[in-house]
């Protein structure tokens, strides 16, 4: 049986990348787990807005134009990312999710996030997984610090691409210029 992604996580990120994490994890964590879970979601869903703008500002020179051009919703960040192949589209429909969920207490009196919410929500993200792990003791925080982390995690994993690829860039140049001077050599040589 292979290891699933998640599992090798630790051995693909450095402590230079955990050093890239753009809000404190301690103040996160907190949040999460204390109060109800309407305030969690709404905690949850400030972090992921702060996730997209961040990763906005990290891979799109002279993003800020756009961004004082008005008032940009979630879903416009969303969409500005996803279009840029900067989130993942399974993660983004479970982002989705989130804003439509945070978005129906902006609107309500009513705070109370059913089982029936932590489920859809918890099935968006991980269809395979048992309903009681978003339902048990702390399920409903831990899924949405897992939401949090990996898209912060995306966004950090955006800087090892672009090492990966300024490296082949280089290696590109190197292996032009290594034939060119063999083609050239031995044209000096017929």
């Amino acid at each position: 049986m292979s290891t699933p992604q998640y599992a090798r996580l630790p051995e693909r990120f450095t402590a230079d990348d955990f050093a890239r994490i753009s809000f404190d994890v301690v103040a996160l964590t907190d949040r999460l787990f204390a109060g109800e879970d309407w305030a969690k979601l709404v905690a949850a869903h400030i972090y992921l807005d702060h996730i997209l703008m961040e990763t906005l500002r990290d891979r799109i020179v002279d993003i800020d134009i756009y961004l004082k051009g008005g008032h940009k919703t979630f879903s416009d960040k969303l969409a500005l990312c996803q279009a840029h192949r900067l989130v993942d589209a399974d993660l983004a429909a479970t982002l989705r999710a989130i804003n439509t969920a945070r978005n129906q207490f902006a609107h309500r009196l009513d705070f109370n996030v059913t089982d029936e919410l932590k489920v859809k929500l918890f099935k968006q993200f991980s269809p395979a997984r048992v309903e009681a792990d978003v339902l048990g003791d702390e399920g409903f925080a831990n899924f949405l610090l897992t939401v949090v982390m990996l898209l912060e995690f995306e966004r950090i994993y955006q800087f090892k691409i672009q090492a990966l690829e300024g490296e082949a860039r280089l290696l590109r140049e190197k292996v032009f210029d290594a034939v060119a001077e063999l083609y050239s050599t031995r044209m000096l040589e017929d």
